[in-house]
């Protein structure tokens, strides 16, 4: 399966876990929006590590603890970029544009998916053939 179609797959599995928590964080505990959508992010970035590692791009990287974590933390740090976007569209567009902000981060999510993947293939989860040089 293409890797592009195995990410999209996985980050569809996290943009549920995200919605779900945005959601959850919002209208049942009563965190207001951006840091419920700050911790939505968060554990939907844990997931999509775990699932992109397993699965997305198995057949790259080195085996090991610390190189694991190393993935996790360049993941993250990748990932950074579009928290960054997804939180500035999540706010423009519900405190601006006054949409409603499970709607807003929708677009949100959308606009640093193909940033994310670019990153993440190029960096987080390079060749091994790259890793060694």
């Amino acid at each position: 399966m293409p890797r592009f179609v195995k990410f999209c797959l996985v980050g569809t599995s996290g943009f549920v876990l995200n919605m779900f928590f945005l959601w959850f964080l919002t209208e049942k505990v009563g965190v207001y929006y951006l840091l419920s959508s700050i911790g939505a992010i968060e554990i939907s970035l844990v997931s999509n590590f775990v699932l992109n590692d397993l699965w997305t791009w198995h057949d790259r990287g080195k085996e090991g603890k610390r190189e694991y974590f190393r993935r996790m933390l360049q993941y993250h740090v990748s990932a950074s970029a579009a928290m960054l976007t997804n939180l500035s569209i999540l706010w423009i567009l519900t405190e601006v544009f006054h949409v409603y902000y499970l709607a807003s981060n929708v677009f949100g999510i959308l606009c640093g998916t193909l940033l994310n993947f670019f990153i993440n293939d190029r960096w987080t989860f390079k060749h091994k053939k790259e890793l060694s040089g």
